[in-house]
């Protein structure tokens, strides 16, 4: 009789909110900075194995990840804004061992990081951009939750 072992897996998810709008509307795109700050995740995530993207239907999130889907070749999956917990279940069921990148909004990614990990992070205020949430679910143990940094440091 052979054992088998199985290899733990590991699911690694980005969360970021979108970068800088240009204008408070409903459906506003990048600014010139937001655009600038959508580079620089594309540029710091590059080399991190980013197997799939998602968006919210607005053209700002889409806009975020736009540089980075571009490089990888990724189509970007495009979800309903408020979709958190259809998008927590999603990548919990369809995402597993994979590299998962999500562009949310100051209202939804704390959420998105909370219903993935487990574990809540501080509300992201109106005028900070440059959060990058990096959620690890092992297959057995706890999750993990790291706050970092790209792009131009927001006040």
């Amino acid at each position: 009789m052979s054992k088998t072992t199985t290899v733990p897996t590991m699911t690694t998810i980005y969360v970021v909110r979108h970068a800088e709008k240009l204008t408070t509307d409903f459906d506003t795109p990048l600014s010139p900075a937001g655009e600038q700050r959508a580079q620089a995740l594309a540029e710091q995530l590059a080399e991190a194995g980013v197997q799939r993207i998602y968006a919210t239907q607005r053209q700002r999130t889409q806009q975020t990840v736009a540089p980075l889907a571009a490089r990888l070749k990724l189509e970007v999956v495009v979800l309903e804004p408020n979709a958190v917990d259809s998008l927590v279940q999603r990548i919990k069921r369809e995402d597993s061992g994979h590299v998962v990148l999500v562009a949310g909004h100051n209202n939804t990614v704390p959420a998105i990081v909370q219903g993935l990990a487990g574990q809540p992070v501080d509300a992201i205020p109106e005028h900070v951009f440059d959060r990058l949430y990096r959620v690890q679910l092992p297959d057995q143990g706890p999750a993990t939750v790291a706050v970092l940094n790209y792009g131009v440091p927001t006040p």
